[in-house]
Parts: C-alpha cells; sequence; structure tokens
C-alpha cells in the first residue's frame, strides 16, 4: 500500500473507535458502553430480554434497563438497541457509608421518597455518573447511570435520576 493510504487508513480507525469514557463500571458493565450481550456474562436472564433483565448476584437484587424499547422506556435515537442505560443494585445487607469515602467527592444530595423526609438519602455524582443509595444512613444500593459527559448521547432519558432510585426503592 502506498503510504497516503496507509495514513488514511489509520485516521480512519482512530476516529471509528468508540471514544474513551471515564463511567464507573459495575463487574465490567458500562451504561452507554455496554449490551444486552455484556451483560449475559452476569446473568442468562440478560440474554432474550428486549428491555431489562432483574437476577440476584451474591446478596444483591440487580437490575439493567436496555435502550431499544417503546415500553416503558423511552427510545434513544443515538444509541443502538440493548445498549445498557442504567444499573440499579439494590443490597441485601445494608453497608456502612463510611466504606464509600465521600468526603473527596462533590455529591449533589436529595431525598428521593414520596412522601419525603421518610430517611432515605440519596449522595448523585453526575460528572462519574453515580449514585448512592442510603436509608437511616446505611446504604442500601447503588445506581450507575451515563456519565456527565455521555449524557448527551440520551439527555431525555437522563434527565430526572430521582426516578432511578425510586425505581429502585419500588422493585
Amino acid at each position: 500500500m502506498s503510504k497516503p493510504i496507509i495514513t488514511f487508513v489509520i485516521l480512519l480507525l482512530v476516529t471509528a473507535r468508540t471514544p474513551p469514557t471515564a463511567a464507573k463500571s459495575w463487574e465490567g458493565i458500562t451504561p452507554l458502553r455496554s449490551t444486552a450481550d455484556d451483560a449475559a456474562k452476569l446473568s442468562s436472564s440478560c440474554k432474550e430480554t428486549e428491555t431489562r433483565c432483574q437476577f440476584k448476584l451474591d446478596d444483591n437484587e440487580v437490575m439493567m434497563i436496555f435502550s431499544g424499547s417503546k415500553i416503558g422506556v423511552m427510545e434513544c435515537e443515538r444509541v443502538p438497541k440493548r445498549t445498557v442505560l442504567a444499573i440499579i443494585i439494590k443490597f441485601g445487607h445494608p453497608k456502612n457509608l463510611l466504606e464509600f469515602k465521600l468526603k473527596n467527592k462533590r455529591y449533589k444530595i436529595f431525598d428521593p421518597s414520596s412522601p419525603p423526609k421518610e430517611g432515605y438519602k440519596t449522595y448523585y455524582d453526575k460528572q462519574d455518573g453515580f449514585m448512592i443509595n442510603t436509608f437511616k444512613g446505611q446504604v442500601i444500593g447503588l445506581v450507575y447511570l451515563a456519565t456527565k459527559k455521555d449524557i448527551h448521547l440520551c439527555p431525555e432519558y437522563y434527565e430526572d435520576p430521582k426516578a432511578f432510585v425510586a425505581l429502585g426503592l419500588i422493585q
């Protein structure tokens, strides 16, 4: 091959690559980067589903929500079908909040419960797309969402982070 063609092929490969992300991953699954097929490596319940899968891993309940469904999950035109949009984890046993070392992070704190003031508090790091859900000071679950850098791929879906925690409380 000639040098200009090789240069063109290299340029094409570099620009076609998925951009790097700082997203939080859980068990190797990253919102807006991983697919239902990736999730199926953790649970076969993710293999055949179009919208979401739910399973137990160790003592935790896990729900993964996928793109591409018009029932319950809005369509994200810039995201391929069956891409992981969110990971919601409910712990079987609460964990100590101190384990999560929140002091060095800038979290937005909100009360996700309705009615409010029931003892729930959520710490949301929009930069990393990560939420820590607590009840009376104990961590009861985590939510992994798109990072601030990736939210533009499906902004309507990530518009109300409180909805992801409420979903985790109900399910």
